[in-house]
Protein backbone atom coordinates (compact mmCIF):
# COMPACT_ATOMS: atom_id res chain seq x y z
CA UNK A 1 0.00 0.00 0.00
CA UNK A 2 1.19 3.53 -0.69
CA UNK A 3 0.18 6.63 0.82
CA UNK A 4 0.89 10.52 0.17
CA UNK A 5 0.42 12.43 2.67
CA UNK A 6 1.40 16.31 3.38
CA UNK A 7 2.39 17.08 7.00
CA UNK A 8 2.32 20.66 7.98
CA UNK A 9 3.20 22.23 11.55
CA UNK A 10 4.62 25.32 13.22
CA UNK A 11 8.02 24.80 14.22
CA UNK A 12 9.37 25.87 17.56
CA UNK A 13 11.00 29.56 15.93
CA UNK A 14 7.57 29.85 15.09
CA UNK A 15 8.11 29.28 10.86
CA UNK A 16 5.38 27.35 9.33
CA UNK A 17 6.99 23.64 7.90
CA UNK A 18 5.09 22.14 4.91
CA UNK A 19 6.48 18.57 3.12
CA UNK A 20 4.81 16.29 1.31
CA UNK A 21 5.66 12.77 2.16
CA UNK A 22 4.73 8.98 0.45
CA UNK A 23 5.00 5.87 3.26
CA UNK A 24 5.07 2.59 1.55
CA UNK A 25 3.34 -0.06 3.81
CA UNK A 26 3.99 -3.52 3.61
CA UNK A 27 1.21 -5.56 4.48
CA UNK A 28 0.62 -9.57 5.16
CA UNK A 29 -2.04 -11.05 6.39
CA UNK A 30 -3.98 -7.64 7.13
CA UNK A 31 -0.58 -6.62 9.33
CA UNK A 32 1.86 -3.91 8.39
CA UNK A 33 5.16 -5.48 8.16
CA UNK A 34 7.47 -2.49 7.29
CA UNK A 35 6.94 0.91 6.60
CA UNK A 36 9.19 2.97 4.27
CA UNK A 37 9.27 6.48 4.63
CA UNK A 38 10.04 8.97 1.23
CA UNK A 39 10.20 12.76 1.90
CA UNK A 40 11.91 16.42 0.60
CA UNK A 41 14.86 16.21 2.69
CA UNK A 42 16.84 19.40 1.16
CA UNK A 43 13.63 21.12 1.24
CA UNK A 44 13.15 20.44 4.67
CA UNK A 45 16.14 20.74 5.73
CA UNK A 46 15.87 24.40 4.22
CA UNK A 47 12.27 25.19 6.16
CA UNK A 48 13.86 24.36 9.36
CA UNK A 49 17.33 25.15 9.33
CA UNK A 50 17.73 27.45 6.58
CA UNK A 51 18.80 27.87 2.96
CA UNK A 52 22.24 27.42 3.59
CA UNK A 53 24.59 23.95 3.17
CA UNK A 54 22.94 21.31 4.81
CA UNK A 55 25.58 19.73 7.09
CA UNK A 56 26.24 16.72 8.98
CA UNK A 57 24.55 16.61 12.35
CA UNK A 58 25.39 13.44 13.88
CA UNK A 59 27.86 10.92 12.69
CA UNK A 60 26.76 7.55 11.34
CA UNK A 61 28.58 3.99 12.31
Amino acid sequence: MVVEHRLSATLPNGRPYVNDYCFVYEVRDGKVRAIREYMDTRGGWAQVFGEGEPVQLIEWR
